[in-house]
Order: structure tokens, then sequence, then C-alpha cells
């Protein structure tokens, strides 16, 4: 109940917990807080943080980390952050420079190739992605990121599907590919190499399938 309870607030409340210094000084001491804790789960293979632990590691008093960090919650979710930073990045300049629909599969074909070698070529990443079925911070963390870029595809695709209304199954479809994105990355990640590319390939053309259906039904008039 416990880990339910945390899920439920996270998808309700959004925004973090750490505290983001502004001072260069400061900066550089959660800087150290976070490579010290991203090397301790890298260490363990798991997100079970000791905050003291942490604090030693990182050369800072207790009461510094607790400044920035006043939970381990909070500490794991900048790490989470920290570490998907990239990746986000190239999410949503995918979805900004789309121009149309038909290019969707294919670009998110390449994107998941992508991401699934930056995640293989990160130990603290591998450890986080593994996680998410686990650790209710990082479920909730992952399923803000899946809203996030949902609102950014839903938009560009209703712009270039010709809608001329705001379609609930436009933004179901968003919310499914930013969803099953993550979902599909956790199975490449559990499967072999061989096995990764038709994985993804196959991803790629259900979304395209889908699409196309999509384009067709929202140029037939809206039943009144």
């Amino acid at each position: 109940m416990n880990n339910i309870r945390v899920m439920s607030r996270w998808m309700t409340d959004l925004a973090p917990e750490w505290i983001e210094p502004t001072q260069a000084r400061s900066r550089e001491k959660v800087q150290k807080i976070v490579d010290a804790a991203r090397r301790r789960v890298v260490e363990t293979q798991s997100l079970d943080l000791k905050m003291t632990d942490i604090a030693r590691a990182a050369g800072v008093a207790v009461g510094t980390l607790y400044q920035f960090f006043p939970s381990r919650t909070a500490l794991i979710q900048k790490l989470f952050a920290e570490e998907m930073r990239g990746i986000d990045a190239s999410v949503a300049e995918t979805f900004l420079s789309l121009s149309e629909v038909d290019q969707l599969a294919n670009q998110i074909e390449a994107q998941l190739l992508s991401h699934v070698d930056v995640v293989k070529s990160e130990p603290a990443m591998m450890v986080i992605w593994a996680s998410a079925s686990v650790d209710p911070v990082i479920a909730a963390a992952d399923f803000a990121n899946t809203r996030r870029n949902a609102a950014v595809l839903s938009a560009r695709m209703q712009a270039h599907l010709d809608a001329t209304r705001t379609d609930a199954n436009v933004e179901a479809t968003a919310l499914l590919v930013c969803h099953l994105w993550s979902s599909v990355v956790r199975l490449c990640l559990q499967a072999s190499a061989q096995e990764t590319g038709p994985i993804i390939r196959n991803y790629a053309q259900m979304i395209a399938t889908h699409t196309q259906n999509l384009h067709s039904s929202l140029r037939e008039p809206e039943q009144l």
C-alpha cells in the first residue's frame, strides 16, 4: 500500500522535491552528491540508497545533503533527471521536428535503436530503467516524462493530421506511443542483441499502421 500511495502522490504532484542551487559552490556540492549516488547505484545494482553513505562518499556533511535533498525520493528523482537529460532532449527534438505524421514511425525506430545503445553504455541507467517496475519513485518519474512527451507529440499530430477538432484518439495514441517507447527500451535491455532490431522494427510498424488508420478516421465527418 505504501508504494501505491507514493505512486499516486507523484503522478498528481510532479514538482521536483530537490532544491536546485543557484550558487556555483552549491552546484558543485550537489553534483558531487549526484555523482556519489550514481556510483553507489552501479556498485549495488539497486536504488536502495542510504543518505549517510552518500554524504560520506560525496565528502559533504549529512546536513548539507539534506539541505538539497530532503529525502531519498528527492535524490533518486534528481538522479533520474540527470541520467535522462540526453534522451529526453532527443525525444522532444524528434517530436518537435515532425513535419508529417508518416515520418513518425521511422523517426521513432531510429531513436529507439540509439536509446537502447545509450542505456546499455551507461551502467547507472541500466539499473534505473530496470527499476521502473519496482521502484515507485522511478515509475512515477518515468510516467511524468511520458505525459510531457505525449503532450508535445499530441499537439504535433493534431496539426499534421488535419484534425478539425481535438480528438481523444489522437491524445490516446500519443500517450500510448510514449508509454510503449519506455516499455520497448526495457524489453530490449532484457532481450538478446539479435532480437532488439526486430522488436523495435515491429513496434515502429504498429505505429505506422495505427497512424494511417487514425488519419483516415479523422477525415471522416464528425458524428453529430
